[in-house]
């Protein structure tokens, strides 16, 4: 019988102190990795509400001490100790933990994962919710478990090749689970008037595209057809979905690249094409209507601050 592996640790510190303030673009939060990794690991001991987001990396919440609620499109989860979930990528997520507890969340970039050419044929384990605890998969209980403390160790160790065993371990974890969980049935959630699996999983594919296409042309009513939803449907739905307009959303999405482009020598009206403007002028615009100030002067507070 496996034996449960212990948490090295009292005090979780980062192993590499760098500034860190949580970045929020509209309902997309902007994920801050270990620099120079694909991984972060935090661990919370207060009490603690995350509204509605979502981010492009996968998350796993191990829950040690205590009690939180996740409410996802499909529904409503609460996990006690010692239960684990896996949120995919893209998935909009509430996470509420009214009273003190003890928790890890681990974010980890699932963009290594498209090198392994049969992890784009069978993608079902990285694009459901699944829930891990001692009634749901006992036969397995202990090994993933023994995964994310191992994972959490390494991390914090921050020894030699720490990234490559924590993600070593994270993929074992997500062997695991893919081949012996199905994703709960869901109870109420984040879509109440269409909670069902065939609305989030097309808006979490949604969300995937807009990440890749966003310079391109798009419209509304490319969108809605892209996804098989009337126009009047499915702005209804995506404002239900991610708290936002679709427009809002694209806009947001495109100011987000322009500012990283900012940062290089790229000219103005470059930037502007390269985000999916038709113009500089449109794309001043809109850049000082969400920024509040102009690219050009962007720029030079970016300068001045390096």
């Amino acid at each position: 019988m496996s034996i449960l592996h212990e948490l090295k640790f009292k005090d979780y510190q980062q192993p590499v102190s760098t500034p860190y303030s949580r970045i929020m673009e509209g309902p997309e939060e902007i994920i801050q990795y270990l620099p120079d990794s694909h991984v972060r690991i935090w661990h919370n001991i207060e009490p603690n509400a995350y509204d509605n987001h979502y981010h492009n990396c996968a998350e796993i919440i191990y829950m040690y001490e205590n009690e939180c609620t996740i409410k996802v499109p499909s529904g409503n989860f609460t996990l006690s100790s010692g239960d684990m979930i896996l949120i995919p990528p893209y998935m909009m997520h509430r996470l509420s933990s009214p009273k003190a507890c003890r928790q890890f969340i681990i974010l980890l970039d699932v963009e290594p994962l498209s090198n392994f050419g049969v992890y784009s044929s069978h993608k079902t384990a990285i694009n459901d919710i699944l829930l891990c605890n001692k009634e749901n998969c006992p036969h397995i209980y202990i090994d993933v478990c023994n995964n994310i403390i191992d994972m959490i160790n390494s991390y914090f160790t921050n020894d030699t090749l720490w990234e490559i065993e924590t993600y070593s371990y994270f993929l074992q974890f997500l062997t695991l689970l893919g081949r012996n969980i199905s994703p709960p049935k869901p109870t109420g959630g984040l879509l109440t008037s269409a909670g069902n699996k065939e609305h989030y999983d097309k808006f979490s594919e949604l969300l995937q595209y807009i990440e890749r296409s966003y310079s391109e042309p798009i419209t509304l009513d490319m969108i809605a057809g892209h996804v098989g939803f009337s126009k009047y449907h499915f702005i209804r739905l995506f404002k239900e979905y991610t708290g936002t307009t679709f427009y809002d959303y694209l806009t947001n999405k495109r100011i987000q690249h322009a500012k990283q482009l900012l940062a290089s020598n790229m000219g103005i009206t470059e930037i502007a094409f390269s985000c999916g403007f038709n113009n500089q002028t449109s794309f001043c615009r809109t850049f000082k209507k969400v920024c509040g100030c102009p690219p050009t002067e962007y720029r030079n507070r970016l300068k001045s601050k390096n």
